[in-house]
């Protein structure tokens, strides 16, 4: 049996382009030359690529959930779970409490809920290595908000399956030894959410879902928005902006 879920809604896509001293050098080189081939080119030709945020938040103001099962669709009900054991996703009274202190209203059916675990790193993302970033490399954010965006993912279930067996798995921004997360929550993310504050962005992202103990990615299909770059460098005393890499990404 197979199952397809979409959450529709606007929101800010966000990629890390982390590139090394080689490619800066590229990359000056290439400006000093008039730019014979566009900044973004070099980078992404020699960069490590990390998908920072796809930008719709786990949240039900201004998103839109459905799940297709065998073709039938229905929506579904994302609801913050707060959990401690395994056994509290079957448990009558934790699935009570939740249902009551979720937003949704008290028609919807309690089968058609799926949980957002909170409290348990197991189902949380946190982007790039835990391996620090080398001082001397730069890490290029590419910000693109959209108007109109759909996660989707699909895959096989059981034949008892029901929507209760689903957990959504959401960015973690608090992991501070991860470099590249660090530096986007701490230091770009603040900017990104001021210039999107009427959209479903925050930091509860969704990221995955998990059935059974299998993780399931969502890709993101948008259309419109126009983004932008952000170059940060690391130093001997650690990141800074970096308005030279920035003027090295295009002639404009």
């Amino acid at each position: 049996m197979k199952v397809e879920l979409k959450i529709e809604a606007p929101g800010v896509q966000v990629y890390a382009y982390e590139i090394n001293e080689e490619a800066k050098n590229l990359l000056q080189e290439n400006a000093n030359n008039d730019f014979p081939i566009s900044g973004m080119e070099i980078v992404e030709e020699h960069a490590t690529v990390t998908l920072i945020s796809n930008g719709i938040a786990a949240r039900d103001n201004g998103c839109k959930y459905t799940v297709s099962i065998n073709g039938e669709e229905k929506p579904f009900y994302p609801a913050l779970f707060e959990w401690f054991e395994t056994e509290d996703f079957e448990n009558p009274d934790c699935i009570k409490d939740t249902i009551e202190m979720s937003s949704w209203p008290d028609t919807v059916d309690p089968e058609d809920y799926v949980w957002i675990p909170h409290g348990e790193s197991l189902f949380k993302h946190t982007p790039g290595s835990e391996d620090p970033i080398p001082e001397g490399h730069a890490v290029i954010f590419e910000i693109i908000p959209y108007s109109s965006g759909t996660l989707h993912t699909s895959f096989e279930v059981d034949d008892d399956f029901k929507l209760t067996d689903l957990k959504i798995i959401t960015d973690d921004p608090d992991m501070n030894d991860y470099d590249l997360a660090w530096l986007y929550y701490c230091d770009v993310f603040g900017s990104v959410l001021d210039q999107n504050e009427d959209k479903p962005f925050d930091e509860d992202t969704i990221r995955a879902v998990d059935y059974k103990g299998e993780r399931y990615d969502f890709n993101l299909d948008f259309q419109g928005g126009s983004g932008w770059y952000e170059a940060h460098e690391k130093g001997e005393d650690g990141w800074y902006p970096s308005f030279l890499v920035n003027g090295w990404l295009d002639e404009n």
